[in-house]
Parts: structure tokens; C-alpha cells; sequence
């Protein structure tokens, strides 16, 4: 034993010694630290837009006031409140961004048809993947892989090329020893690196550490055991270093950049989700064609789903503003099944990846992350499940006098709902999740053991 850890003391300083190891290290830690700083600027930017919401509702209940200070007619007051809802982002989402940089974390919304008010807020874009995305998990699915495969691909076969490798291995005490510690100093400098990041990240916005934030560091780790694996099959089978450094480059391009392009493009082909702005024209026309209709006929459709407001008095003019909500809400019924098949897609486009991600241990990895930080796909459409409850909420509070046809003085503006925020649960991941990535994590450490129980041959 005390023969090993000399051995890791040697390996460790010939590492620290190279050139190429120090700017390779340092060009990990500087790539993290720039991703951890624009993440920072961006989760800053969404606090900041949260932080504002209760001001300008203030202001514009303050304006509305203003405009009409006797109080207003409710479908009228109704029509010009805009009550804002948002999600807050949880403490892990400072090293796995997700989604939150392609959808808003703040949304205004009125009485008004809510289909239309969630995709022309550019809500209608989910799809859109998190992969690739600049934070700390793209550094560590990403670039971290490629830094240990450079450091370590030609564990074995530059001595090899050298001729000096049986005198090394003579040294060494064996193969196996020199193997493991010229591997193991490699791995542990590239999670040392990652591991610092992972503190910095938690010290910048000043994280308290717990189990999910330590459940988010065994998880990287995880990956970067699954590419060292990955490092020992190339480096056991190579016998030059122009091959393992071949084979090195061939497997992070295809499992970091081919495999998760051409599984993002199976999905999208399997699971095809039109864009939100198709409900939104939809809704709309539905909307705009009930301007048309006779007004028996949008009530009629409305009771369907309001039967509580069957007995309502007819309307005698050419307007009514129960009329006008009628007919909005005529317009999401139209798009109802639609949008309903569209957040099913999305779910089923989801399930696929992962189900794919067996293929690409990054593609899991960053699945898993970001699902830990709160900053998934299901995340996100649970915030929207909440925003059409709060929609629900309104038309409850708002549809009585609506349909009183009532004047609502300014003191009850006050009373308005609120709606009531939840932060994205940090998700544990269960095995399921997890076997991604300890399949090619035995299969690589199988590989390289087998490799080298070979009988050894000099390289000729």
C-alpha cells in the first residue's frame, strides 16, 4: 500500500510537472468559473424582474385608480388587471441553468383567454433543449470529458512507443499498479478541478450546502467516473499514441456532440410538437370569429363549461362584458384538446430522450442535473399547470360581478387573488435514472481489465 501511494505521489507531480496537464486544468477551471459568472448574471437578472413584480402591480392598480376613481364597471377593471405570476429558481439552478434562459420565470396575466397570454409570452417554446446551455453542468458534460481524455489517453501507450514501458512497469511493481495510479492521479486532478468549481458555485451566491446540493456533486462525479472508465478502455487498447489519441477524440465527438444532435433530431422527428404560436392563432380566430356569431350561440358554449351561469340574464345591446369573456372563453375551449395533446407530446418528447440517453451518457447526465436543480421540462410545465389554476382563481373572483354587471369601487381592488409562487422541488433521481451511466461505467472498467490481462508485448 505504502508502495501505491508513492507511486500516486510520483505520477501526481510528473502530471503537475506537464505543461500540457497545467494549461489543459486551468482551462477547465477558467471555462467553469466563466460559466458559473453567466449564470450567475442571468439568475441575477430573473431575482431582479421577480423583485419588481409587487411594485409595478402597486403602480398599475395606483394608475387604474387614478383613471377612475368613483370605481369602474368589474368587466371593465377585469379587462385592464394585469395580475403577475412567476417562478422562483431553486439554489441548484446556479450550476444547471436548464431551461430558465429560454422561458420567462415572470408572466402578467389577465381575465382575459389564457392560451393566447401563455405562447405569445414566449412560454410556447419548451422544446427548445437544455443541452448546451453555458453552466456549470455543460462544463462538466462537456469539456471536463474532453480534458481527461487528453490527460489520460497515453497512460500506457507513450512508453510503449518509447520502449521504456517494460522498465517502468518494472519499477512500478506491475502493470495494474502503474495503470491505476497514472489513471487515478488523471481522473482525481480533472474532479479536483470540477469539485472547486462546484464550491465556488456554492460560495458565490452563498448556497448552503445539503443533501440536494451534495446529491448534485455525486452525480457529476458519477459522469466523470463514467468517462474515466471510458479513458482506461482507450488507453488498455490503444498501442500508440496516435491511435489512443484517435480513438480518444472519436469518442468524445460522437458521445458529447454526434450521439445527443442525432438523438435530439429523432425525438423532435418522432414526437413532432408544433409551435405554441399555432394555439395562439388558433385561439384567436375562434376569438375573432365570435364577433360574428349570434350571442345565444358563444353563451351556449360557454354554460358548457360554466353551467353554474345558465341563468344569466340575456344581453339586450350590441356589448356586454360577459358576453366578451364568454367568448374568450369560447376560444380556449376551441384550443383545449390541442394544447392539452401539446403538453402531452412535450411530456412523451421527454420520456423518449431519456429513454435515449442510454445511448449518450452526457445526454443523462445533463437530464439528471437539471431535472435536480428544478430547471427541467417538468419543472417548467408545472409552473404553467400553476399559472392556469391562478387563471381559475381569477375567474372565480372576477366572474360574479362580471356577471352582476356590478361597478367595483377602488378599496376592493385590494382583494384581487394573489398568486402564490412555489419553487421547483429538487427531484433525488432514483437508479433508473442513474443506469445510464453505471452500465458504460462497468462495461469501460470490464474493457480496460481485460486488456490488460493480455499477455504484454513490447511495441515493435
Amino acid at each position: 500500500m505504502n508502495a501505491f501511494l508513492a507511486l500516486l505521489r510520483w505520477e501526481l507531480r510528473r502530471l503537475l510537472r506537464t505543461g500540457t496537464a497545467r494549461a489543459a486544468l486551468a482551462f477547465l477551471f477558467c471555462a467553469g468559473l466563466a460559466a458559473l459568472a453567466a449564470t450567475d448574471r442571468e439568475l441575477a437578472r430573473q431575482a431582479r424582474e421577480i423583485a419588481a413584480l409587487p411594485d409595478q402591480y402597486e403602480a398599475q392598480v395606483a394608475r387604474i385608480a387614478k383613471q377612475f376613481p368613483a370605481g369602474e364597471h368589474a368587466g371593465y377593471v377585469a379587462y385592464y388587471s394585469f395580475l403577475p405570476t412567476w417562478q422562483p429558481a431553486a439554489p441548484l439552478a446556479a450550476f444547471s441553468l436548464g431551461l430558465r434562459d429560454v422561458v420567462p420565470g415572470a408572466l402578467w396575466i389577465r381575465l382575459l383567454g389564457l392560451e393566447g397570454q401563455l405562447h405569445e409570452s414566449g412560454l410556447g417554446n419548451p422544446a427548445v433543449q437544455a443541452l448546451g446551455t453555458f453552466d456549470l453542468a455543460f462544463v462538466v458534460c462537456a469539456l471536463a470529458p474532453l480534458v481527461l481524455l487528453v490527460l489520460s489517453h497515453d497512460v500506457l501507450s507513450r512508453d510503449r512507443e518509447q520502449g521504456v514501458l517494460p522498465l517502468v512497469v518494472a519499477q512500478a511493481g506491475g502493470l495494474g499498479p502503474l495503470f491505476a495510479a497514472r489513471l487515478a492521479v488523471r481522473a482525481a486532478a480533472v474532479a479536483a478541478v470540477c469539485t472547486a468549481l462546484f464550491a465556488v458555485g456554492l460560495a458565490w451566491p452563498g448556497i448552503l450546502p445539503g443533501p440536494a446540493e451534495f446529491g448534485w456533486l455525486a452525480d457529476m462525479l458519477l459522469h466523470l467516473a463514467v468517462w474515466t472508465a471510458a479513458a482506461a478502455a482507450i488507453a488498455a487498447l490503444c498501442r500508440s499514441v496516435a491511435a489512443s489519441l484517435a480513438a480518444a477524440g472519436t469518442a468524445w465527438v460522437a458521445a458529447a456532440v454526434v450521439l445527443p444532435a442525432a438523438l435530439n433530431l429523432a425525438v423532435v422527428a418522432a414526437y413532432p410538437v408544433p409551435e405554441g404560436l399555432e394555439l395562439t392563432v388558433r385561439q384567436r380566430q375562434e376569438i375573432h370569429a365570435g364577433w360574428d356569431r349570434p350571442k345565444e350561440e358563444t353563451f351556449a358554449r360557454f354554460f358548457r363549461t360554466y353551467p353554474e351561469w345558465r341563468d344569466t340574464a340575456p344581453v339586450a345591446g350590441r356589448f356586454a362584458w360577459k358576453w366578451y369573456y364568454a367568448m374568450h372563453q369560447a376560444g380556449d375551449d376551441s384550443v383545449a384538446d390541442a394544447s392539452a395533446r401539446y403538453r402531452a407530446n412535450l411530456r412523451a418528447r421527454a420520456a423518449a430522450t431519456a429513454r435515449l440517453a442510454w445511448l449518450a451518457p452526457p445526454v443523462a447526465t445533463q437530464l439528471l442535473l437539471s431535472r435536480r436543480a428544478g430547471t427541467d421540462l417538468e419543472a417548467h410545465l408545472a409552473y404553467l399547470d400553476r399559472v392556469r389554476a391562478f387563471h381559475g382563481t381569477m375567474k372565480a373572483h372576477f366572474h360574479p360581478p362580471v356577471f352582476a354587471e356590478t361597478v367595483l369601487p377602488v378599496a376592493s381592488w385590494r382583494d384581487f387573488p394573489r398568486f402564490v409562487p412555489a419553487a421547483p422541488p429538487a427531484a433525488a433521481g432514483t437508479f433508473a435514472e442513474r443506469l445510464p451511466l453505471l452500465i458504460p461505467l462497468g462495461l469501460g472498467l470490464a474493457v480496460a481489465v481485460r486488456a490488460l490481462r493480455r499477455p504484454f508485448r513490447p511495441l515493435l
